[in-house]
């Protein structure tokens, strides 16, 4: 067959090739991309072709060809990002779940009356008026007694080189 007529061929199957593979890819970029490849493959078995309808035969078989395998390669890129992911958010979380035990060994160590106070503050989330509400302590003396166990933690942390 002739170029005129693999491109009249093509500018025909086009159409159809585009919404087969958009049934593989719902990326619009994608989708034009295995056409591509498929008609690609195409132009390089043209030669052998007899007619037309083994063209658009083959054309959609290259292009359901083409769809897989962009999927396959989308798959295995993937599995190896995910794995690279994963080995560095195992180390991430075992120093995270590292640092919260210290954290917790810090604030049990802090004198009762400030760690009630912590307490108060990084799980209930109250401000220094709201603590003094609660407590009936001066919220002067609250702010105080905040900077110094915040202090006795970190001091911790340090020791402990958790941080």
């Amino acid at each position: 067959m002739q170029v005129e007529k693999f491109t009249s061929i093509v500018s025909r199957l086009r159409p159809r090739l585009l919404s087969l593979a958009l049934q593989f890819n719902a990326d619009f970029d994608a989708a034009e991309d295995a056409v591509q490849e498929a008609l690609m493959r195409l132009w390089t078995a043209w030669e052998e072709l007899s007619e037309a309808a083994d063209a658009e035969r083959l054309s959609v078989r290259l292009t359901k060809h083409a769809c897989i395998d962009a999927y396959r390669k989308r798959q295995q890129q993937q599995t190896v990002e995910l794995k690279e992911n994963s080995a560095t958010t195992t180390a991430d979380v075992v120093q995270e779940a590292e640092i919260q035990h210290a954290l917790e060994r810090a604030v049990t160590a802090l004198p009762p009356a400030e760690r009630r106070l912590w307490t108060l503050f990084a799980e209930a989330q109250m401000d220094s008026a709201q603590i003094a509400a609660a407590t009936g302590i001066a919220v002067r003396s609250v702010s105080t007694m905040l900077s110094a166990a915040r202090r006795h933690i970190m001091e911790s942390l340090k020791k402990e080189e958790a941080l």
